[in-house]
């Protein structure tokens, strides 16, 4: 009877952990531009955040980056002290969407939006974390 129990367990906690690692999105792929990238139905977002300056890209499925004429892009921030505020993105270059954070203020997460021809793709973002190559050389979030 132990046995049995002790297997169940081990399969439970073995669940548990394929979960974990493919439901939560924590999977790495490839980055374009360095940044955390998450998944965001059949797009996906990437975050880079560095000394205040913040950058914003959508990408197709396959990790393209995607021109950003005609899409527009907002975010909800959320400091360190539970505060939020709504920003619009600012177009930058030719695929990009510009943010800045006050560095004086610490932050925690961000929430990112686009809109491109009707289609709306979100992904939230922990803004403490910084992107860490995988072996793979692919360094994304899903």
């Amino acid at each position: 009877m132990k046995k049995v129990i002790m297997a169940m367990v081990v399969m439970l906690f073995a669940s548990y952990a394929s979960f974990a690692q493919h439901g939560s999105g924590d999977h790495k792929h490839g980055s374009p531009h360095g940044g955390l990238v998450k998944s965001a139905g059949n797009f996906h977002i990437e975050v880079t955040v560095k000394d205040g300056m913040g950058m914003a890209y959508l990408l197709d499925g396959n990790e393209k980056t995607l021109v950003n004429a005609r899409v527009t892009a907002t975010a909800v921030i959320q400091m360190a002290n539970g505060q939020t505020s709504n920003i619009n993105l600012i177009p930058s270059g030719k695929d990009g969407f510009m943010f800045t954070l006050d560095k004086a203020k610490k932050y925690n997460k961000a929430i990112v939006t686009f809109v491109s021809s009707g289609k709306t793709a979100s992904a939230k973002f922990d803004l403490t974390a910084k992107a860490k190559p995988a072996a793979d050389d692919h360094n994304h979030q899903h």
